[in-house]
């Protein structure tokens, strides 16, 4: 058996490398400093691995898709930033946030320069006669998330969200950065058509998984790991498919009360967290969105037989089953 561990710490040091490289020694300073604060300390890396193992799937050298992937995990990490704000979230990956560190205007032009650098780094495939695909495929991650996030906060202001509503804000707001990340990396290598097209259903049942995967974290995982909160989607009044779920089976007046303070302006309080988890626990809910997120990686995972066998595909692969586990 490969040791693709070991592979993709190979991948992850160029990528943090090339990161490092467009980001530091800039000035002004207090324009840069946030930049590197929030993009050199962390993060799975997960859609500059997607880039490179696009890439290779599709016959290409990961070494092509550098500059590709840093350019996607930049503009990934612009939405952090601004979605923060927007949140008022105190910690990303366990440290302050850049608004709470310095400020929100502080905050709102670091992440617009990274939208920046991320546009000037796909520039050097301009010499490509796919160009063109590689800037409007940049754009539709961009707009789409921007209105995923546009959907995220419209359901905290209105009573009724349906779980076809949250499927698509996720698919807006986390598969499509996913999708650009592998079709870029296929642009990369030049891949056909139809090659491009798996990858956009690939990265689709991917993202999705991932997005479901990581709203059962928020109360499943550890604070540590993930550098947040636990239970802080439900502080924020997400409108997670936990929720979702929960008000559909909620069955007496104490339950539906707790569910209707997610909808209302009511406060929640940290004291409130064990009951939704509770509530959760009682209708089987975790394991509901659990087999929600194997469906949707084993979709992934079927979609992946229709490019070429080889050691892209094959980790790919490798990282889907790894991704479906995570517990951070």
């Amino acid at each position: 058996m490969e040791d693709y561990d070991s592979q993709f710490n190979t991948y992850l040091e160029l990528i943090e490398g090339r990161l490092k490289e467009v980001t530091t020694n800039k000035e002004p300073s207090n324009l840069y400093e946030p930049v590197t604060y929030i993009v050199l300390d962390g993060g799975k890396r997960i859609r500059p691995l997607l880039c490179l193992l696009a890439c290779e799937a599709c016959g290409g050298s990961y070494y092509e898709a550098i500059d590709a992937a840093v350019a996607i995990e930049l503009l990934h990490n612009f939405t952090l930033v601004h979605d923060d704000i927007m949140d008022n979230s105190p910690l990303r990956r366990g440290k302050p946030t850049i608004h709470t560190k310095w400020d929100i205007p502080t905050a709102i032009l670091s992440g617009d320069v990274m939208v920046g650098i991320a546009l000037d780094l796909l520039s050097y495939y301009s010499n490509y006669t796919t160009y063109g695909k590689f800037i409007s495929q940049l754009t539709y991650g961009y707009i789409e998330v921007c209105e995923g996030q546009a959907l995220d906060m419209l359901f905290n202001s209105i009573d009724e969200v349906s779980e076809e509503d949250y499927y698509l804000m996720i698919k807006k707001k986390t598969a499509a950065v996913i999708q650009t990340s592998l079709v870029i990396g296929g642009l990369c290598a030049g891949a056909i058509e139809s090659n491009l097209n798996t990858l956009r259903e690939f990265g689709l049942n991917l993202g999705l998984a991932f997005q479901l995967q990581d709203d059962l974290l928020d109360l499943y995982g550890t604070d540590v790991r993930l550098g947040k909160k636990k239970g802080n989607d439900i502080l924020e009044k997400k409108k997670t498919l936990l929720v979702l779920l929960a008000k559909k089976y909620a069955s007496n007046e104490k339950e539906v009360e707790l569910i209707n303070k997610l909808f209302s302006s009511d406060a929640i309080v940290d004291s409130d967290i064990p009951k939704y988890d509770a509530l959760f626990k009682k209708y089987n809910i975790y394991e509901k969105v659990r087999a929600e997120v194997t469906r949707f990686s084993n979709q992934a995972l079927s979609t992946l037989g229709h490019l070429p066998k080889n050691k892209g595909t094959k980790m790919l692969e490798y990282l889907v089953n790894k991704l479906n586990v995570r517990t951070f």
